[in-house]
């Protein structure tokens, strides 16, 4: 094979990253045929099954069988040297172009500096997710959770969830989302939330949410920033169901409500320090009774 061509070039020609020249040129050799027929065949294997170990033992088999035959094509060597080098290379893009992953503990707050200096700051018991690969043309990242962005100006910047996306220039925003629920708070520029049912231009102050068999709300916020950055979580109008996971995903414990209706709303606050104040600050003005089962336990009563 032509020794111009390194790895190197094969890795980028895979990518699609060639230049037209190098493109043009690569087609024209003698080795393009044979690389393209691995390419290919290539296309089967299925990451993350895809095993590396098991590849290069039956191209080995293979090699073996081969010299037991007294006449040998030129072709096939040069079939199991390609096809070694492309699994290699599948394998090296795999493993390469796995997203960046970020998840944040029960009570814990994480700082994230994405690639364009942007910052996310993620609450509690969440989940962020991005590729570096052209970060600066295509930045995309997938939430599970709550957190909070402070975005650089550039190409769009899109948060998708489950339930919903935003997409924003430049600016400075909440995204919180659980199963049935999508709620953005922006606080600087301009930001899109979109749902399946609906969307909504937001600018400063401006607050939208989404909840599962519920028309979409708005209303305005004087906050410069969400209030659980400074070790509280605060609700307006929020479903009592939300509420709780809220206050497991910030205590380690489990809350049994199945004697209470989690319909009802709460607007107000729970503090991150201490737990007891936490329940009395949400449940009392309810009256709803809580008792603790042990130490991570609790079950919700009517009073």
């Amino acid at each position: 094979m032509d020794k111009k061509y390194s790895d190197v070039f094969h890795a980028r020609w895979l990518s699609n990253e060639l230049t037209e020249e190098e493109k043009s040129d690569f087609e024209a050799s003698e080795d393009f045929e044979i690389y393209k027929k691995i390419a290919e065949k290539s296309t089967e294997f299925m990451a993350p099954n895809f095993d590396k170990s098991q590849v290069f033992e039956n191209i080995q088999n293979q090699i073996h069988q081969r010299k037991q035959k007294k006449s040998i094509s030129l072709f096939k060597p040069l079939m199991y040297a390609a096809a070694a080098s492309i699994a290699l290379f599948f394998g090296l893009f795999y493993f390469l172009n796995l997203p960046e992953k970020h998840v944040s503990g029960i009570g814990e707050q994480l700082a994230i500096t994405l690639p364009d200096n942007s910052e996310v700051l993620l609450n509690s018991n969440s989940t962020l997710s991005y590729s570096k690969k052209n970060w600066n043309k295509n930045r995309t990242l997938e939430l599970k959770g709550e957190a909070y962005f402070k975005v650089e100006k550039g190409s769009d910047f899109t948060v998708e969830t489950k339930e919903g996306k935003v997409t924003v220039l430049g600016t400075q925003f909440n995204v919180k989302t659980e199963k049935g629920l999508f709620e953005v708070i922006c606080f600087e520029g301009k930001v899109k939330a979109e749902t399946i049912e609906t969307e909504s231009i937001l600018t400063k102050g401006n607050a939208f949410r989404k909840m599962k068999d519920s028309l979409p709300e708005k209303w305005n916020v004087t906050a410069k920033e969400p209030t659980w950055k400074k070790g509280e979580t605060t609700f307006k109008s929020m479903p009592l169901k939300y509420v709780i996971i809220a206050l497991e995903n910030q205590y380690k414990i489990h809350i049994n409500a199945t004697n209470i209706d989690v319909k009802k709303k709460f607007t107000g606050s729970f503090t991150h320090k201490n737990l007891q104040i936490a329940l009395q600050t949400v449940f009392v003005p309810m009256k709803i009774g809580v008792t603790f089962k042990d130490k991570e336990n609790i079950l919700l009563h009517k009073q």
